[in-house]
């Protein structure tokens, strides 16, 4: 579904990735790990299009990412819920949810799609006269999800999802991106929480300053001896 291709990646003049390769399977679960600085987001970001690479390619679905500009790009089914969830917080949670439906496509089923965002979420159902700034960060979570999927995408990238909340939250907000990833969504999980990372992928790719070091089936890094010593600390 998604293969990206030898890109490097440049910060102004600030080379931030170095020839990175990865792939996303349909209907995989595949989550990107490492320390923070290490190059996650700006790998997201360069997929969803809001980075251009200086080389490489990208391709999803037969098209090429590198080619189109990030509306587009969510048009063509990929959908990035950013690190800092990026919620409009003087509007309401409907209104919010609203704003994901914001395409062509999308917006013809918009009713549709939001009843399954609130059979996810039934919290939301419930808030969705409230200003969205009031949520609580699990809540406000649940919300950058939800609007994500308000744009029917076919990948849906996540950029550190746990941060800052709470571990009960964290179980639930995972064990719905399994559900959304069974309903046929492909997942592509940026997450500096390792042991929580490879639990929920099959497959894993671990970066360090901007390079791709090691790759392979989730199970299998997480019983690696090098990636429990450097990110486990159970080495």
């Amino acid at each position: 579904m998604l293969e990206v291709n030898n890109i490097d990646v440049y910060h102004g003049n600030l080379q931030a990735l170095w020839d990175v390769s990865l792939e996303v399977g349909e209907g995989e679960r595949v989550s990107l790990i490492g320390a923070n600085g290490a190059g996650k987001t700006t790998i997201v970001e360069t997929v969803s299009g809001l980075l251009t690479p200086a080389s490489g390619s990208m391709v999803f679905n037969g098209v090429r990412l590198d080619k189109e500009p990030s509306q587009r790009v969510v048009r063509l089914g990929v959908c990035l819920v950013p690190e800092e969830r990026g919620i409009f917080f003087g509007m309401s949670v409907l209104e919010n949810l609203e704003l994901g439906a914001f395409h062509k496509k999308s917006r013809k089923v918009k009713d549709e799609t939001l009843e399954s965002v609130y059979g996810l979420f039934p919290l939301l159902k419930d808030r969705s006269r409230q200003v969205a700034g009031t949520l609580s960060g699990g809540e406000q979570q649940m919300l950058a999800i939800g609007r994500g999927l308000m744009s029917k995408p076919k990948l849906l990238m996540l950029d550190e999802p746990s941060l800052g909340l709470a571990p009960i939250i964290v179980k639930n907000i995972f064990e719905v991106i399994k559900q959304i990833n069974r309903s046929g969504v492909s997942i592509l999980l940026v997450e500096q929480n390792v042991r929580i990372a490879l639990g929920l992928a099959q497959r894993a790719y671990i970066i360090e300053n901007g390079r791709i070091i090691q790759h392979g089936d989730a199970k299998d890094l997480l019983s690696d001896e090098q990636v429990k010593d450097a990110y486990l600390g159970t080495g």
